[in-house]
């Protein structure tokens, strides 16, 4: 008799069933980093439910749209904006949150073409390098999802607030975002389990944090010389929120994932790598937290001293409100989550 050998994504679903998640608090590994709500958070929040009401036809999309809160995320994320650029944000935030449910309901793609997915993505992103005013196109693609109309909501004030470098990094992370997509429905459609190394390499994709932090001089109000994104230190701090956010996400998230029978996610990873029991994998990512704002603190503090040494007081300023949008990007993802 023939045994189907059992695959490491069945023998950690065993190893799981039945045990009592321990998650502590994760309040001391944020207590050095801000916490507050921007004031114009309730003036927003009317601003989006009307549009919301106008703009989504579908029911079961307003409603979505409407719990999620996105009003409330945008106010804590970046609680230092303006109200007009929480505004770009929560419609681009919107966009983001609403992406993946709305692709399996939009049209099929052309023929000759079998990978709907792809097909959408490459749609999409000819959509927004046109909102973005990167694209040589003089007319306006054919948006390949209902909703991806929101993205021109927030394109078009930042396309107006941010030179031809800013958009076209902002786009160059949204390319990444996409491809990071693809090659997670891969393992998700196989039903593996990556390797802590293959799950980085498109997590922090699809997380889209980097696409936020592409949009950081432009909510943090802060302008950074072009040469700063060369430095390895703005290189940490970006993969640290990254990374920051997704342990938080996959920590907070991890019960609901399970019991959809997800197990795409850093727990089960860690557990299937290291050989770890459940209360040892959560213990051990807790630490990872601290690693990575330890990390992150560092970055910011030499990218704060650098700013200062080479555009005087004015450069040091607008670094600190750059790092502090980092920072509350943290916290306010936690406290949202």
């Amino acid at each position: 008799m023939t045994h189907r050998q059992e695959t490491p994504a069945a023998r950690i679903a065993s190893l799981l069933k039945g045990k009592t998640l321990h998650l502590p608090s994760l309040e001391p590994v944020l207590s050095n980093w801000p916490t507050t709500m921007n004031p114009h958070y309730s003036e927003l929040k009317k601003k989006v439910t009307a549009k919301i009401d106008a703009w989504i036809s579908d029911e079961h999309v307003r409603r979505k749209a409407q719990i999620i809160d996105l009003p409330l995320f945008s106010s804590i994320w970046y609680p230092h904006a303006t109200l007009d650029r929480l505004e770009t944000i929560t419609w681009y935030s919107m966009w983001i949150f609403l992406w993946d449910d709305v692709i399996e309901d939009s049209a099929a793609p052309s023929s000759g073409i079998t990978d709907k997915v792809s097909w959408i993505h490459q749609q999409a992103l000819r959509y927004m390098e046109y909102h973005l005013g990167l694209s040589s196109s003089p007319d306006e693609p054919v948006p390949p999802t209902k909703y991806c109309t929101l993205f021109k909501y927030a394109a078009e004030p930042f396309r107006n607030a941010s030179n031809l470098v800013q958009r076209t990094r902002f786009y160059e992370e949204l390319k990444v975002y996409m491809d990071g997509c693809e090659v997670e429905q891969e393992f998700v459609r196989a039903g593996e389990l990556p390797t802590l190394k293959e799950y980085w390499a498109h997590r922090l994709g699809t997380s889209s944090v980097h696409t936020f932090s592409a949009l950081g001089e432009y909510m943090s109000g802060a302008n950074i010389p072009l040469k700063m994104f060369d430095r390895p230190e703005l290189k940490e701090l970006w993969v640290g929120i990254n990374s920051h956010i997704v342990t938080v996400n996959d920590l907070i998230s991890f019960k609901k994932e399970v019991m959809k029978s997800s197990l795409h996610s850093l727990v089960p990873i860690v557990m299937n790598e290291t050989g770890a029991d459940l209360d040892t994998a959560v213990d051990s990512l807790v630490d990872t937290l601290r690693t990575i704002r330890n990390s992150m603190d560092r970055a910011g503090n030499s990218l704060i001293a650098l700013a200062e040494m080479e555009h005087s007081a004015q450069g040091r300023e607008n670094m600190e409100q750059y790092v502090r949008c980092f920072q509350t990007c943290a916290t306010g993802n936690y406290w949202w989550s």
